[in-house]
């Protein structure tokens, strides 16, 4: 009678327990549900501000400039470009190609930008730019073509003085400006008001190594302040830009800033890149490469 009394009692705790973990489970799965019924409620409200916000951003880039001095779209901006042109110059010009019509919206505006040239001369192509809103007065860098001959000349010279280079070329560059340059200042007076500077690619001879090439450029850099203008120097070997530096020889230029082991360091890096690196890209590579050293000294 107890016997079955006690195997009544388990039972019945049994059928209880599992009754309880039966429950849990589906509380379980009940709040599962409703997890993913809210996951899937918010993914759709993010994805529907997204949609409004991507929307208005394209609304906004692609608004109307009002009062802009020209409309949204290539014919208007280039007879206006030329016109800002004739204006600035006195002449006819020509589009030459490279035209780009780029709308910032209602904010800012449309950009235009193309490659341009005198009407009567078609090879002296140079960069202009319009915009409805900050540049409403053409920019351009067509003054190179009044000083090219006279500031390149020079240059050219002082570069066949190094037995070392064998080839050079040397152009007269110049940002875009608003600033009418007519031909009539000086070189000089242009070179140093313009923010014109002169670029150097210099052909070095193939097959040499990183250091045969550090001790040519630094003997080249030792005498580039005997030159009246900024540089952007480069050089090439085996079909591959070894060195890339500006230098502002207008303002003083100290060739003994630039220690041998650094133009080294910037020609074995640009060899094995093989392109040409801006000077910070250049610091940043030295910075790594003399931190990986001296990791590699302490580990040793």
């Amino acid at each position: 009678m107890r016997a079955s009394r006690f195997f009544s009692f388990l039972l019945a705790a049994v059928l209880l327990l599992a009754g309880c973990e039966s429950a849990e489970e589906q509380a379980q799965e009940a709040l599962d549900g409703a997890a993913s019924q809210a996951q899937e409620k918010l993914n759709g409200a993010l994805e529907w501000a997204g949609g409004k916000i991507v929307g208005a951003l394209d609304e906004l880039e692609n608004a109307e400039y009002e009062g802009g001095p020209f409309e949204n779209n290539i014919g208007s901006a280039r007879t206006y470009l030329l016109g800002q042109l004739k204006e600035k110059y006195g002449k006819e010009f020509i589009v030459t190609g490279d035209e780009d019509l780029h709308n910032y919206g209602a904010l800012a505006g449309a950009t235009y930008r193309c490659k341009a040239a005198p009407a009567d001369k078609p090879d002296q192509v140079f960069t202009a730019l319009v915009s409805q809103s900050r540049y409403r007065k053409v920019i351009d860098d067509y003054a190179v073509w009044f000083y090219k001959e006279e500031a390149e000349a020079p240059v050219v010279e002082f570069c066949r003085q190094f037995d070392y280079v064998l080839d050079q070329r040397v152009t007269l560059e110049m940002p875009e400006t608003a600033v009418t340059w007519t031909g009539e200042d000086s070189v000089e007076y242009f070179l140093k008001n313009s923010g014109a500077y002169i670029q150097i690619v210099l052909r070095l001879e193939d097959g040499q190594d990183a250091d045969y090439y550090a001790e040519k450029l630094q003997d080249f850099l030792s005498r580039v302040s005997e030159l009246d203008c900024d540089l952007l120097l480069q050089a090439r070997a085996d079909k591959t830009y070894i060195y890339h530096r500006e230098l502002s020889v207008l303002k003083g230029f100290d060739p003994g800033t630039i220690p041998l082991e650094d133009i080294r360091e910037d020609v074995e890096i640009m060899m094995m890149v093989g392109a040409p690196r801006t000077e910070e890209e250049l610091a940043e590579e030295r910075a790594k490469r003399e931190a990986e050293e001296k990791a590699e000294g302490g580990a040793g």
